[in-house]
């Protein structure tokens, strides 16, 4: 059975999920640049302050995409029991036959695995990237003390071990991501969508493997650049958002 084509289960669901992200990102970006000092040496993350800010984050986002999926959830059901069940698929026929090219993309059965598919994705990324975050920042503290950041060449090894080892953080939330958006493709027989999510994947192995961390001066404060972060979190905000815009205007119902 389909549903009405002006309705954007997904593709609305996802868009929602951007816009959380990217607050939630401008916030912690904004606190972490007023609270950095110009001439500290350590790893943001290991700030208590800043990290309570990120795991509070987290949790945010956690229980921000859980509400809009279940409400997208409950809307999508609501308006398939309009139609008893044992009628649905003599529906489904007629509407094939009455209305043919002007359905939505896809069936109700689709847009219900998809929104599940990405609800699961979107959650368990998330839980994934807050367990390995408090992994990975138990081993930058006792990279830090180890390598006892006051001298110059010990600071310039954590310098280069930080930017090698950061991208691991986010491998497994942007895969997700990648295959989230190929198994999408793949229901709506869309190409674009799939060389788009081999590109991504491409570019932060590029960025993984050979770009080095730059770090600038603005407004008197040192930031460090690490591309593979500058890339995960543009695909996890401006790259959903785009998703999300592409898939409300290239297909209906979605």
């Amino acid at each position: 059975m389909y549903l009405n084509k002006t309705r954007h289960y997904l593709s609305k669901s996802i868009l929602m999920v951007a816009v959380i992200k990217i607050l939630v990102t401008l916030f912690i970006a904004l606190f972490r640049f007023f609270m950095r000092k110009s001439q500290n040496l350590s790893p943001d993350m290991l700030n208590n302050a800043y990290w309570s800010v990120q795991f509070i984050g987290s949790i945010v986002k956690i229980f921000s995409i859980a509400i809009i999926f279940y409400h997208a959830w409950n809307q999508m059901n609501h308006d398939i029991r309009v139609i008893p069940k044992e009628d649905r698929e003599a529906m489904r026929i007629l509407q094939l036959e009455y209305f043919k090219n002007n359905l939505p993309s896809l069936t109700a059965s689709s847009i219900s695995k998809l929104l599940q598919l990405w609800s699961v994705i979107f959650i368990g990324s998330e839980m994934l990237y807050l367990f390995t975050s408090i992994m990975y920042r138990r081993f930058i503290s006792i990279l830090t003390g180890a390598l006892s950041i006051n001298p110059q060449d010990s600071q310039e090894i954590l310098v280069l071990l930080y930017n090698m080892t950061h991208g691991f953080k986010y491998l497994e939330i942007l895969t997700s991501l990648v295959l989230g958006v190929v198994t999408t493709g793949i229901f709506l027989k869309d190409n674009y969508l799939k060389l788009m999510s081999i590109t991504i994947v491409v570019i932060f192995i590029l960025a993984f493997g050979l770009f080095q961390m730059q770090t600038v001066l603005f407004m008197g404060k040192a930031i460090g650049i690490v591309w593979t972060s500058v890339i995960y979190h543009l695909a996890e905000t401006a790259g959903l958002a785009g998703f999300s815009i592409y898939l409300s205007v290239q297909y209906k119902g979605l």
